[in-house]
């Protein structure tokens, strides 16, 4: 069970008669193009940059610089129990230098990400950000308008559970991956041909 922080949670309940702005922060871990280390970034639906801290996944928290002005959405969030995969989707502005860098200039593929939602009342946060998601990239097209249309970066953010849940593995019926896992093994060894035989099993070879 998520349980939030007192400010929070007073915002939430009152929001039907006082409203309510939500507020995102997303963390994602995209790597190096060339070296392949992680480069953390974040980004927030603010304006300007700002240092908060954020909870931490383990417990704890952990003070990071999000960049703003980069028009972050977030939609999909989605809170359930069952195990169906409720990607979330997280848009940037195509134009946004930051965005940019994140899109083109570093490898967001498959990348850890983190988001975090809290509201504002009276320009103040009413609370530090609150843990929401986390995920892995599985898609960012981007999308280039036509003049005067609308453009953008969409993320596509799954659970990392739900990747590897869904995921096939297409050596898993391989002789040779066998063969790497235990050179005497034949389990798989006619696995690549034995599908197109047409054996009848009624009568002697």
């Amino acid at each position: 069970m998520k349980f939030f922080d007192a400010g929070l949670a007073a915002a939430l309940e009152g929001a039907r008669d006082q409203g309510i702005a939500p507020v995102y922060f997303f963390w994602v871990k995209p790597r190096d193009r060339d070296t392949g280390a992680e480069t953390p970034l974040g980004f927030w639906t603010g304006d300007e940059d700002i240092s908060i801290s954020a909870e931490l996944p383990g417990g704890g928290a952990q003070t990071r610089t999000y960049l703003g002005g980069c028009n972050l959405s977030i939609e999909g969030l989605r809170y359930t129990v069952d195990l169906n995969d409720y990607p979330v989707t997280v848009t940037l502005s195509q134009i946004a230098d930051a965005a940019q860098h994140f899109a083109r200039g570093l490898d967001p593929r498959l990348a850890y990400c983190e988001i975090h939602a809290t509201s504002m009342r009276g320009g103040a946060f009413v609370s530090p950000p609150q843990l929401q998601w986390i995920g892995i990239i599985d898609e960012g097209p981007i999308s280039t308008p036509q003049y005067g249309g609308d453009g953008g970066i969409s993320f596509s953010v799954r659970s990392e559970l739900m990747v590897q849940l869904t995921a096939t593995n297409p050596a898993k019926s391989s002789d040779a991956h066998q063969k790497r896992r235990a050179a005497g093994d034949q389990f798989c060894k006619y696995a690549s041909t034995v599908g197109s035989r047409q054996v009848q099993w009624f009568k002697k070879g």
